[in-house]
């Protein structure tokens, strides 16, 4: 529960963010009636920030007008005997003869654009909203290639953090975090085949198998088997440095052994 400061701050962060996305709508659509809705949102599903801004752009219905047509002379005639004639009602065609916002479909019939912001109100800014909107919203930034370009960064981002070299520590460069970022960017290689050979389906958070283990003879030009390869290769220099291996299948990531091992070991 947020307290009564908590919710006036949240209005005023809310109010800041549909001014924002306001400025970006033509004064003619938001003359006809289209809305901007804003709320914070919390994700507890695995990989989702823990708070973030959902956007809803809510077009007007355009009015719909009932076009009729008369049968035809010779059905008329069939029907003379009745005293009135006969109508057949056509598909209900929208008014609006172009989308309020160009290219935009959900303006032209009246329809809900959505949008995600992966932060809090609090700490989204103008530039946040652009990125967040497609360029039939002016001044919008969202696109295939800039979607690809962020999905790209956050995930080099998330191997530098987790396998290290990320520019944080002394270590950025060494051998080891070398090899295991290569070796992580070897294995999502695998695992961004088989996502699209199997409709774009992610597998359940932490599933592992059939995932990343991708047979030699089916791997494109060999790639799969000198993943088996290097990976066979670490295996071998885990067994004459005493490291400690975590993981299975194509992929094996290693990390050094930890010092109590080694003079467990000595003993």
């Amino acid at each position: 529960m947020f307290s009564a400061n908590e919710n006036i701050l949240l209005r005023q962060h809310k109010r800041r963010v549909i001014d924002y996305v306001e400025s970006t709508i033509h004064e003619d659509a938001l003359d006809l009636g289209t809305a901007v809705m804003a709320m914070q949102v919390s994700c507890r599903q695995p990989g989702c920030v823990p708070l973030e801004t959902a956007i809803t752009v809510v077009f007007p219905k355009p009015p719909r007008k009932m076009k009729k047509k008369r049968n035809t002379a010779q059905q008329q005639q069939q029907d003379n005997k009745s005293t009135n004639d006969k109508h057949e009602k056509e598909e209900e065609v929208p008014s609006f003869p172009k989308p309020l916002l160009p290219n935009l479909e959900e303006s032209r019939i009246g329809g809900n654009f959505k949008t995600r912001i992966l932060k809090p109100l609090s700490d989204v800014t103008k530039d946040d909203v652009l990125d967040a909107l497609p360029p039939s919203f002016a001044g919008g930034r969202r696109t295939v290639e800039s979607i690809c370009i962020k999905a790209r960064d956050m995930i080099f981002a998330q191997i530098g953090q987790l396998v290290g070299g990320d520019g944080g520590g002394d270590n950025e460069d060494s051998t080891d975090s070398v090899e295991g970022r290569r070796l992580v960017a070897e294995y999502l290689k695998v695992c961004l085949d088989e996502y699209v050979e199997r409709g774009c389906v992610a597998p359940e958070w932490g599933e592992k198998d059939g995932w990343g283990s991708k047979d030699d003879d089916t791997a494109n030009n060999g790639g799969d088997k000198k993943v088996a390869e290097d990976v066979s290769a670490t295996k071998d220099d885990d067994t004459k440095s005493g490291g400690i291996k975590w993981g299975e299948g194509n992929i094996v990531f290693k990390r050094p052994a930890e010092d109590d091992d080694d003079e467990e070991d000595g003993k």
